[in-house]
Parts: C-alpha cells; sequence; structure tokens
C-alpha cells in the first residue's frame, strides 16, 4: 500500500448528514487532539514525498518531542536555542518536524522581509531543488517582495511540477520546503489533523 493510499484510509469519509435540518442541530466539533497515528502518518508521508531516506528517524525525533520533551530539549538544545526554547514544555512537536526537516536541508526557514534573490537563494538551498537541478534564473528579474515574492516563486515550480510550501508556526518567517505539486493536498489535509497549518505558496 502506498502512502497516498494509507493516507486516504487515515482521513477517512464523514458520516454523511441525514437532512439539513440535522445539520442546523449539530453542535459545532470539537476539534479532536492529534494522535500518535496522526503524527507518524504526517511524518512518513513527509519523508515520501520528500524522498528522505531516514523518514523513521525524523519521525522517531517528533515522537520524542511528544514522549519525551525534556530529553529532546536536551538532544537538540544548539538548535533550540536559537528559537528561544529552553523549557520542556515549550517543545513542539510541529516544530520538532520543522526543525528536523532543516536538519536534512528540506526546508530552509526565510524571514518575511524578503525580495526575489532572498527567494531564489533560500530555495537553492533546499536539496530538493538541487537535486533536479532546478534553475530559478527565469526569476532573476522580478522584482516582487515578500509574500508576493514567493507567490511568484511557487508560479514558477508549480510549471515545473512543484509546490512550494511553508509549515506556519506563528512566526514572521516561511519555513520553506519544495515537492511534488501531488503531494500538497495529502499533506495539508495531514497536517490540519495535528492541528498544524502547510501553507501553498502560489497566486
Amino acid at each position: 500500500m502506498g502512502w497516498l493510499d494509507k493516507i486516504g484510509q487515515l482521513l477517512g469519509a464523514k458520516p454523511p448528514v441525514q437532512d439539513e435540518g440535522a445539520a442546523h442541530a449539530l453542535a459545532p466539533e470539537t476539534p479532536a487532539e492529534p494522535t500518535m497515528d496522526d503524527w507518524q502518518a504526517l511524518c512518513m508521508a513527509v519523508g515520501q514525498a520528500l524522498a528522505l531516506d531516514d523518514s523513521d528517524e525524523l519521525w522517531g525525533e517528533v515522537r520524542q518531542a511528544i514522549e519525551q520533551p525534556a530529553q529532546y530539549l536536551d538532544r537538540f538544545a544548539d538548535d533550540l536555542v536559537n528559537r528561544g526554547m529552553d523549557e520542556p514544555e515549550q517543545v513542539s512537536p510541529w516544530l520538532a518536524l520543522v526543525d528536523g526537516l532543516q536538519r536534512r536541508k528540506q526546508n530552509f526557514e526565510l524571514d518575511w522581509k524578503l525580495n526575489m534573490n532572498d527567494a531564489i537563494w533560500a530555495l537553492q538551498q533546499l536539496q530538493t531543488v538541487e537535486q533536479r537541478g532546478l534553475d530559478l534564473q527565469a526569476l532573476a528579474g522580478s522584482k516582487a517582495l515578500n509574500h508576493e515574492a514567493l507567490q511568484e516563486a511557487g508560479d514558477y515550480l508549480r510549471s515545473q511540477g512543484l509546490g512550494l510550501v511553508s509549515f506556519d508556526i506563528d512566526s514572521d518567517s516561511y519555513p520553506l520546503s519544495v515537492l511534488g505539486s501531488s503531494a500538497v493536498a495529502p499533506l495539508q489535509a495531514l497536517a490540519e489533523r495535528v492541528c498544524g497549518k502547510l501553507l501553498a505558496l502560489h497566486n
């Protein structure tokens, strides 16, 4: 079974509402707490979408952040100090996923104040871009700034069959990854299950 099939199983189908009146009578649903299966599915799907050769290790890091935050904090103290995190209760599995991808050169965090040259340089740091030998010089003459520059870059990558995404960390930065276009929507659905947000950057 492929990872897209597994995602489909995990996401499942919502039971149909019996009638319109019943729909109005239903109280708003409280978001379910993410399960370990949800987190594992997301980590493994991200790993496959980015062709990681150590998806299990990535999942292990995220799992440690959930189950043993103090040990995770000790293990990655040098990375976490840059995020101002020095207490176990500050450890976040979503940030553990982002930081794990950054250590693997599959995510690059870019400040929101950027021009297109900044975006090109950041994208060139990603293994997906490097391995595919993508020529980003078609974007070099753009005067677009900030979010608009990333949207323009995202449009170009879409023309190459790729998606530019940002793992929203509620910050003034963009943690950027590039992956196959067909993987974006399934990963967004999985991210939502763990109360995370994966933003697709394009117009």
